[in-house]
C-alpha cells in the first residue's frame, strides 16, 4: 500500500488520462479507417472528369440545337460562333431588317435573359478543334440547314471537338446535331 498521498495523486492521474484525448491505439485505428475510406473514395471520384466532359458536350449541343430550332420556328437565321481563345460558344440571331453576319445580335437565353454563351475552360474542359466548313462559325437558315460563315451550305459535317475525345457533329444537309 502506499501513503494516502500516493493514492490520491494516482487517482488524479487516472482521472486526467480518462478525461479527454485519444490513446495511441485509438489514433492508429482512426488513421487506418480514414485511409481505407480515402482509398475507396478516390476511385469512385475518377468518373468526375469524364462527367464534366460529357456535360460540356451536352451544353454545346443544346446551344446548337436551340439555334437551329429558333431558326426553324421564327424564320430568322441563327449563328453560333466558337471562340477557341476565349473558350466559349456564342449564339446570335440575324435581324430581319438588317440581314447578314455583321448585323447579328446576341441571342438571349430564354431562362436568364442574358446572352446565350456556353463558357468552357472552367472545369479543365476546353475546345480542342472546330471545323465548320473550314471555320468556327455556323449559320442555320429558316429551314434549319447549316451553312458556313460565307453562307454556303455545309458540304461535309461540321465538328466541334472538346477535351476527352468528345465530338459534337452537325450533319451537312440535315443539320442534325449529335454528340459522339
Amino acid at each position: 500500500m502506499g501513503s494516502p498521498f500516493h493514492r490520491a495523486s494516482g487517482s488524479r492521474l487516472r482521472r486526467r488520462r480518462g478525461a479527454g484525448g485519444f490513446t495511441l491505439t485509438e489514433l492508429a485505428v482512426l488513421l487506418t479507417v480514414v485511409s481505407i475510406l480515402a482509398g475507396l473514395a478516390v476511385p469512385s471520384l475518377s468518373w468526375l472528369g469524364s462527367a464534366r466532359q460529357n456535360i460540356a458536350g451536352t451544353r454545346v449541343r443544346a446551344a446548337l440545337v436551340f439555334a437551329q430550332q429558333w431558326a426553324l420556328s421564327t424564320g430568322d437565321s441563327c449563328w453560333a460562333e466558337v471562340d477557341i481563345a476565349q473558350e466559349r460558344l456564342s449564339v446570335y440571331v440575324e435581324q430581319r431588317d438588317q440581314p447578314g453576319i455583321a448585323q447579328r445580335v446576341a441571342m438571349k437565353d430564354p431562362l436568364t435573359r442574358a446572352p446565350m454563351v456556353v463558357q468552357l475552360g472552367i472545369d479543365s474542359v476546353v475546345f480542342e478543334a472546330v471545323d465548320i466548313g473550314g471555320g468556327e462559325v455556323i449559320r442555320f437558315d429558316a429551314a434549319g440547314i447549316p451553312h458556313d460563315a460565307s453562307g454556303s451550305p455545309l458540304t461535309a459535317d461540321g465538328t466541334v471537338d472538346l477535351t476527352g475525345g468528345i465530338r459534337i457533329r452537325v450533319a451537312h444537309g440535315t443539320g442534325l446535331v449529335t454528340v459522339d
